[in-house]
């Protein structure tokens, strides 16, 4: 989660109005689809950053969480592939919505790890979630 709000701190900037937000929730009734089958996973955890930066290039969101994927001038493109990775790794997902001067990165995550060995097995995501 670090590396997510770094990334809000960096897009934010200098700027006098720059805002960051955390949000925490249980949301023990979310249950999400599996594309291409009848499989339901339960991401009750749902971990959000929000900022008021410039947001992300429209035609970067599809792409976002691929490694080597950056818009910075000194960035690697591997910190939000890593971030995807283990969130994955623990059965959960993120995804992305931004607009202008609005951004959140959303993480959903099984309340429990045996909860998530079944769900992450058939899970697989697309579009700008991994």
């Amino acid at each position: 989660f670090l590396n997510l709000v770094q990334n809000a701190a960096e897009a934010v900037g200098d700027r006098q109005d720059g805002e960051i937000m955390l949000t925490t929730a249980y949301r023990p009734g979310i249950r999400l689809s599996v594309a291409g089958t009848r499989e339901k996973i339960s991401l009750p955890l749902e971990f959000c950053v929000h900022d008021n930066g410039p947001g992300v290039p429209s035609d970067l969101l599809p792409h976002l969480f691929d490694p080597f994927i950056t818009t910075k001038t000194n960035g690697s493109g591997l910190g939000l592939a890593l971030v995807a990775k283990i969130i994955g790794d623990h059965g959960g997902i993120i995804e992305c919505d931004s607009q202008n001067n609005k951004t959140t990165f959303r993480v959903l995550m099984p309340a429990s790890k045996d909860a998530s060995a079944d769900d992450a097995a058939i899970a697989n995501p697309t579009g700008t979630s991994r």
